[in-house]
């Protein structure tokens, strides 16, 4: 269930990021934001992977 909440959280960043509606706060930045929704989508994919796993 954690993966699939990370996926969601980090297609938010990324879209937010990207459309400039969302910047990571201390930077002002829009694609800082993006890199770490990318990085959220990644994580959620790898913990569904080791989920389904087991």
């Amino acid at each position: 269930m954690g993966g699939i909440v990370n996926i969601i959280i980090g297609i938010v960043f990324v879209a937010g990021g990207l459309s400039g509606n969302l910047v990571l706060k201390g930077t002002s930045s829009g694609p800082g934001i993006a890199i770490v929704g990318g990085i959220l989508i990644l994580v959620g994919i790898f913990r569904l992977a080791r989920g389904s796993r087991g």
